[in-house]
């Protein structure tokens, strides 16, 4: 037989059950966000004349690995290098490259001042900040970053790609014979390629 005196019981597991459900529904797409694959990827890129000189703008989303946080908590300096090329497609010959060149930004976290600084090495320009999503979103910011090895040339039909990704070599010595089987170090976007304006 039944026993009716542990309906009252069953109705309340029952709602604790469906509410404990419904919560961790809404739960669900913060814990999606959190969990989101260590990666670089770049947004957008473009580069615009001024006067004589073409300036870079860009904007990437850096998602760093565990070990990469770890390893920046623990005073390791992290460089990213962003690969700027320009190259000119031919039909009868290899493709002319016009401009090679390698933007390093350095990311760091001072112990005692608990204070993450990101660092422009070409134009020697430090910025200070006080979480690791602030310092990451500046150091994916790219303004008006002056080309200077792109000469003028208003009648070539080229190309421009950036790729940017984590520099293991310019790990600590003794750090990078890990680093390069471990894949959370392999931090690498997808290349990003536009038509150059005229």
């Amino acid at each position: 037989m039944f026993n009716k005196n542990l309906m009252p019981a069953i109705r309340f597991y029952c709602r604790l059950s469906f509410f404990m459900l419904f919560f961790a529904c809404l739960l669900l797409p913060v814990n999606l966000l959190a969990d989101e694959k260590p990666n670089i990827t770049i947004k957008t890129a473009t580069l615009t004349q001024q006067d004589s000189t073409f300036l870079l703008n860009s904007l990437i989303v850096y998602n760093l690995s565990d070990e990469a946080i770890e390893a920046l908590h623990n005073g390791v300096t992290l460089t990213f290098n962003i690969d700027l090329s320009i190259t000119e497609p031919r039909k009868w010959l290899w493709n002319k490259h016009h401009t090679n060149l390698t933007l390093p930004y350095q990311l760091r976290y001072h112990t005692l001042a608990k204070i993450y600084q990101v660092s422009d090495t070409t134009n020697n320009i430090r910025l200070n900040f006080s979480s690791l999503s602030a310092a990451l979103h500046s150091l994916g910011t790219l303004t008006d970053i002056p080309i200077y090895t792109l000469t003028n040339s208003p009648h070539i039909n080229a190309n421009a790609s950036l790729n940017a990704y984590l520099n293991i070599e310019a790990l600590p010595l003794p750090m990078r014979p890990l680093a390069y089987i471990t894949p959370g170090w392999h931090l690498r976007s997808n290349t990003f390629q536009w038509p150059l304006a005229q």
